[in-house]
């Protein structure tokens, strides 16, 4: 799962406090995160989940039998 937020910066103690909504928390069970600065391609998103990432290629059968009887 991937979230896009928006952090609040608290420089006086060197924090930043993020507000996941609720279908947003499960990013957080996890030991670690990446965090990123957002690519140009999302600035117009909302804040909130992000839909998964599409793979055309990995969808098409044609290149999945190429791929085994080549590789």
């Amino acid at each position: 799962m991937r979230v896009l937020l928006r952090p609040v910066l608290v420089p006086e103690l060197g924090l930043v406090i993020v507000k996941p909504g609720r279908e947003s928390m499960p990013v957080f069970h996890n030991t670690r995160l990446l965090v990123e600065p957002e690519p140009k391609s999302m600035r117009n998103l909302p804040s909130g989940v992000v839909p998964a990432a599409r793979q055309p290629l990995v969808e098409d059968k044609t290149c999945c039998r190429f791929s085994v009887t080549h590789g």
